[in-house]
């Protein structure tokens, strides 16, 4: 009995060998093998601890496809909402009103307006798609149209090209205000000083000379002039030269710095830029241009008259060629025949004064129709 297991444990042994010979990596499952082979243990770990994260991964993976499948499913299956505010039908502007019509009647031929909103008055409008937003008086407004929504974008643009048409037609007429204000100022200024330089020249034309009376007209200069405006160039006159020469009475200079004066104030005007003239407002500085030299022609031709000069014809009628334009564009109107009716009194040198005075006072009561 104890030969045959002995055998028989021998024939065993026998066969685990040749197993092993023939697949040694099966003896590192066996308790001697893990003590032989201990690398494959290891490795056998590894493989587990591999093919447990890629069943994970395949898991995970087949999940997050199966919600993404399910998800657009959900999100078609939710009601879409529904628009807010007026629903409307056509939208236009029409005197400066935005109206909003909504077609009624049994073929849906008959407009009825819904809601009309000023557009002067709209603080913003807005479009989204097939909605349109309207600020206005501190209320938002909000409209939608089922069809034809592309309507909608026109009309906002349409509406902000008016508000910024108005809003540059307001800063224009702004400008123009204050322009018009400097322009006369300037011009009012200017006559003045045009004057006392004319009434000195005329009287530098006697055969004696009143320096007395030359002096009080030069009184009226005062020291200088300075105009600073904000929509138009700065203008500065120094009077200092011709006071000096009329209290050291030397005629030749006085006359010298009397033009020297009339013809500062005359490139002064001539200066002004037509291309930044509000040509839409009046006076602009075309007219100003025109007013100055019409008044330079008048004095011109009182200055004529005193020295005997009587080839005024030219003269003459330029200053007829000017008033008639300046009477076309503005509401300067001169009556010409009465005004050089006037000029042609000067004769005797006791009316010179009076002659003058009244001439150019028909011109100056013109200056207050501007």
């Amino acid at each position: 009995m104890t030969n045959q297991v002995d055998s028989t444990a021998k024939r065993q042994d026998s066969i685990f060998e040749s197993y092993v010979t023939a697949f040694p990596f099966s003896a590192a499952f066996t308790l001697p093998g893990l003590f032989e082979y201990p690398y494959i243990l290891l490795i056998a770990i590894i493989s587990s601890v591999v093919c447990a994260c890629i069943l994970l991964a395949f898991f995970v993976h087949r999940r997050k496809a199966k919600r993404k499948l399910i998800a657009p499913a959900a999100q078609e299956n939710q009601p879409k909402p529904k628009p807010k505010g007026i629903p409307v039908t056509r939208v236009e502007v029409v005197d400066n009103a935005v109206k909003f019509f909504v077609a009624k009647g049994l073929r849906k031929k008959r407009w009825v307006a819904v809601k009309e909103i000023p557009v002067f008055e709209i603080e913003r409008i807005e479009n989204f798609g097939n909605e349109l937003s309207v600020t206005w008086k501190g209320v938002t407004d909000t409209f939608f149209m089922k069809e034809k929504a592309e309507s909608l974008g026109k009309l906002r643009d349409e509406v902000n090209g008016i508000l910024e048409e108005h809003r540059k037609s307001l800063e224009n007429n702004e400008k123009a205000t204050l322009r018009r204000n400097e322009l006369l100022g300037v011009i009012n200024a200017s006559i003045g000083i045009i004057d006392l330089s004319f009434d000195v020249l005329i009287g530098l034309q006697a055969k004696r000379i009143n320096w007395q009376q030359v002096e009080d007209h030069s009184k009226g200069f005062g020291e200088n002039l300075s105009f600073t405006g904000q929509t138009m160039p700065p203008l500065n006159l120094d009077f200092s030269n011709v006071s000096s020469a009329i209290k050291r009475q030397v005629p030749k200079e006085t006359s010298k710095e009397a033009y020297n004066i009339l013809k500062t104030i005359y490139g002064y005007f001539n200066g002004l830029s037509i291309d930044d003239d509000l040509k839409d407002y009046h006076p602009n500085f075309q007219n100003a241009k025109a007013l100055i030299l019409a008044y330079y022609t008048l004095n011109d031709l009182l200055l004529g008259n005193v020295v005997g000069d009587k080839e005024n014809k030219k003269e003459n009628s330029q200053l007829e060629t000017v008033l008639q334009n300046l009477a076309n564009e503005t509401n300067f109107k001169v009556n010409i025949d009465e005004l050089k009716g006037n000029i042609d009194k000067m004769g005797l040198e006791a009316d010179r004064e009076s002659v003058i005075e009244d001439s150019r006072g028909i011109f100056k009561e013109q200056l207050k129709q501007l």
